[in-house]
């Protein structure tokens, strides 16, 4: 059911030809049939012979279309059942390849690229060689660092070609992002992938923080209900310092989403910056006693040390 259901998303970029496309394979149709009862008609338009041809012709291209879209299908599936890193690149590409026209296809390709990037940085075999395919990040528990994912350093000396590689995937990266907007800027996980690509290379390409920024807004603008882009919002202002910012984001992302830990801690971590410290512990309270109520053990302890950390601050 997934597999079909992924086969019609990636049929969706020629469903708008198809009504004006089938009537005109019913009226060649029609012609046809017509021309062939009555014979002194082809004899008096002969050109009339050809019009098989282009029937024959137009449903070989949808025949072919539907191929394509099949097999790009195919292959993108294939990238999300291996964990391996040069699998998961070649499959991807070659969906790429094929359908250019899925933004779904982009938007994993795009992150798959970061991905690579980051784990050359890191230089972990574990890390180089494995990935999560299709897997968009969004806004993570604490914001505590600044850093980001492609630039992180593990203090190893990168050689001459693992510069290369990184570079060259993070303008794919890139590139895919803004291929995904362009085939659909009004689909808001479009807008908020370019933003999680941006957001990521921060300190890394210039301008990446202001991108990331008004790609969120703008995704924001389409769903305006997504309590996760709010968040990813915050996180932005965060890892560039503007507090005020994030706090008015992440503000903006309770009230969307009420008793959502994940934002009730990002706020805290955010007063607690700005010296806020009464708010900043009253806000890792309210986490922990909503984790609490949802189970959540490894969080729970998280949050219980941060707000030690809190009351032990001068």
């Amino acid at each position: 059911m997934t597999s079909i259901n992924s086969i019609y998303h990636s049929l969706q970029p020629f469903f708008k030809f198809f009504p004006g496309f089938l009537a005109i394979m019913v009226l060649f149709a029609l012609i046809i049939k017509g021309s062939f009862r009555k014979r002194n008609i082809l004899k008096r338009k002969p050109y009339l012979y050809s019009l098989p041809i282009i029937f024959a012709f137009l449903l070989a291209i949808s025949f072919f279309l539907l191929a394509r879209a099949v097999q790009a299908e195919f292959y993108f599936t294939k990238s999300l059942s291996t964990r391996i890193a040069k699998e998961i690149y070649s499959y991807q590409k070659k969906a790429v390849l094929i359908n250019p026209y899925n933004s779904a296809y982009r938007r994993a390709f795009s992150q798959t690229n970061l991905l690579i990037a980051g784990g050359i940085v890191r230089q972990s075999d574990d890390q180089q060689n494995t990935l999560t395919p299709g897997v968009e990040e969004r806004g993570g528990f604490a914001p505590r660092s600044s850093e980001n994912e492609a630039g992180k350093t593990s203090g190893v000396e990168l050689s001459d070609t693992d510069r290369q590689t990184i570079i060259q995937a993070i303008r794919a990266s890139i590139d895919e992002a803004k291929a995904a907007v362009k085939l659909d800027d009004h689909d808001s996980k479009n807008w908020e992938n370019l933003a999680l690509v941006y957001r990521n290379l921060i300190n890394l390409v210039e301008d990446a923080d202001l991108w990331a920024i008004s790609s969120y807004q703008r995704a924001i603008i389409l769903d305006p209900n997504n309590p996760e882009l709010r968040l990813g919002l915050g996180g932005v202002y965060y890892s560039i310092s503007e507090y005020k910012e994030a706090i008015k984001a992440f503000e903006e992302a309770i009230k969307l989403k009420p008793g959502w830990p994940n934002a009730y801690y990002n706020l805290a971590w955010t007063h607690y910056k700005i010296g806020n410290q009464s708010q900043a512990i009253s806000g890792m309270e309210k986490v922990i006693t909503l984790l609490k109520s949802q189970n959540k053990g490894s969080e729970l302890k998280q949050a219980e040390k941060d707000l030690s950390e809190f009351k032990s601050s001068p």
